[in-house]
Order: structure tokens, then C-alpha cells, then sequence
């Protein structure tokens, strides 16, 4: 007898049980997967919006407690570290464009950042003149806040801040501009220059003292209230050398949508209405405090 050798194979229910394990499997690993890259850009764009806060509050706090003499006794000049729109109404409307004041300028508005991005914060400073390597004075060294120079020794540097669209990087950027300032209107202005992208809206508030510096030096605030009309709870006009310090507030931004999804969020910036957005883009808020050395 011719004897034939038995074959085994998969059953049809077989194949279907190892199909759908496998599918099972794979859904499974593709979730992980894909949470794992949610996560990874949602913390993405914390890291970038805690980034832009951290250095922004830094480079701010360098130029506020920079304000003033900057400790220099011996010229002719001085300066309130802080200009105001109400003290100089004529830096208002700046080169005869309507909203561009190159003084501090207060907006209590919030709403949508990419209708009102804040405040303006303008700060005069006559910086101490650099010097290179053979320890020689060169004026041509004086930086304004965007790295600019074309200052002369014992100029008042004006450097204004504010948050506005920034076509280049398609968002909300902090933008400085640096002038020189003669005590009362600007003679020589820098180009404009963003500084940091990001930034969906900037406030401040001023502390005011009631009263003039005492004699041991001792600078006591009174109040922080915002830098608008003194009709309005504004600093008084005649108190801007009595402002011995700022509190500032910011908005930053993911460079990009990241969170998961869709929402509506609300944030609050000092005395400003509150921000509401709806979006997927991940924000926050820092907010700080710099004491004024320099008077």
C-alpha cells in the first residue's frame, strides 16, 4: 500500500481570531504611540512659552532697573526713568501715526490679543559710555534696546516697548524702538526691531508714592495704578518721579497649535479685561515686578 503523509493548516476561524488579535495589537500600539507625540507637543509648546516669558521678563528687568542716571553725577542731564503720554502728550501719534506713541501708554482693554495687544512702556536712560579693549571711552559702543547704536556720549536714550503683529513670523511679537530724547520730544529715532515672538499682550502697572523720596532714601509705594488719565485713578501727573517701581504682565504663545484640542480659556493680565480665545494654541501668563534704581 502506498502509504501519504497527513497536512495540517490554519482553520478559517484560525486566521480570523489571529487577525483581529493582531489588529487589536496594533490599534493599541498606535494609541500609545500617538499620545505619546500629543505629549510631546503639547510640552513642546509649554517649553516655548515658558521660554519667551523667562526671557522677556529678563530683558525687561535689565532696561527698568537700568532707567535714569544710571548712577552717573557729574553732566548736565536728567531724567525720569519713565516717560509718560500724559507728561509728554507730544510723543503721542508719533511721526503722525495714529496709535503710535513712543511713550508709556496705558489700554485697560483685553478681549482679543489680536485687536488689543496692551500697553506701551517707555523708559529713558542715559547709559554710562562703554569702553573697549585699551579700557578707552567710545560713545559708538551705546546700544538702545534693540542693539542699535548712533548714540553720543551723555545722550538720553528712549527705549519704548510693545506688543504688536509681526508679519515676518505671522504672530504677536514684542517690538522695542530706541531714540534719543532731549528731556521734552525725540530727536533721532532707531528702526523698530521684534525682540520676541510670541507675545500676545504686555500691561503695566505703576507704583506710585504719595510722597517725595525721604531722607534716608527710602522708597515706599503707595498704590499700583495704571498709567492712564489721572482723572481715571491714573499715576497724578505731578507724581511720575515718585513711580519707584512697575509691576508688568504678559501674555506668551506656542509658536504653533499644540494642544489637543479646540477650547475656550480666559486669561487675566493685571488691571486688563480679561482675554478670552478660543483656540488650540497653549499660553500663558507671567507677571513680575521691578524696583526703579536710578533718579
Amino acid at each position: 500500500m502506498k502509504n501519504t503523509k497527513q497536512s495540517n493548516g490554519f482553520t478559517l476561524v484560525e486566521l480570523m481570531i489571529t487577525l483581529a488579535l493582531s489588529l487589536g495589537i496594533t490599534y493599541a500600539i498606535a494609541q500609545v504611540l500617538i499620545s505619546s507625540n500629543r505629549s510631546s507637543v503639547t510640552s513642546d509648546g509649554l517649553s516655548q512659552s515658558q521660554e519667551t516669558g523667562r526671557f522677556v521678563m529678563s530683558f525687561l528687568a535689565n532696561v527698568v532697573r537700568q532707567g535714569g542716571l544710571n548712577s552717573i553725577g557729574d553732566i548736565p542731564k536728567t531724567t525720569n526713568p519713565l516717560i509718560s503720554c500724559t507728561e509728554f502728550p507730544g510723543l503721542m501719534n508719533f511721526e503722525g501715526i495714529a496709535g503710535n506713541h513712543q511713550c508709556s501708554f496705558d489700554s485697560i482693554l483685553g478681549g482679543d490679543p489680536a485687536i488689543n495687544t496692551g500697553d506701551r512702556l517707555a523708559i529713558a536712560w542715559i547709559p554710562p559710555v562703554p569702553v573697549d579693549a585699551l579700557n578707552v571711552e567710545v560713545p559708538a559702543l551705546i546700544r538702545d534696546c534693540s542693539g542699535t547704536g548712533n548714540f553720543a556720549a551723555n545722550d538720553i536714550v528712549l527705549n519704548v516697548f510693545w506688543v504688536a503683529f509681526d508679519p515676518a513670523s505671522g504672530m504677536n511679537s514684542l517690538f522695542c524702538r530706541g531714540h534719543t530724547f532731549s528731556g521734552t520730544v525725540i530727536t533721532r529715532s532707531n528702526p523698530a526691531q521684534a525682540i520676541a515672538n510670541g507675545v500676545d499682550s504686555m500691561h503695566i502697572l505703576y507704583g506710585e508714592a504719595t510722597q517725595p523720596v525721604p531722607s534716608p532714601k527710602n522708597r515706599n509705594v503707595s498704590r499700583y495704578t495704571h498709567g492712564g488719565d489721572p482723572a481715571a485713578g491714573g499715576v497724578s501727573l505731578a507724581n511720575w518721579d515718585q513711580v519707584y517701581a512697575i509691576k508688568v504682565s504678559i501674555l506668551t504663545r506656542s509658536l504653533t497649535q499644540v494642544t489637543n484640542s479646540v477650547a475656550l480659556r480666559r486669561y487675566v493680565l493685571l488691571d486688563a479685561q480679561p482675554y478670552t480665545i478660543t483656540d488650540a494654541v497653549n499660553r500663558q501668563v507671567f507677571n513680575s515686578s521691578f524696583v526703579i534704581n536710578n533718579y
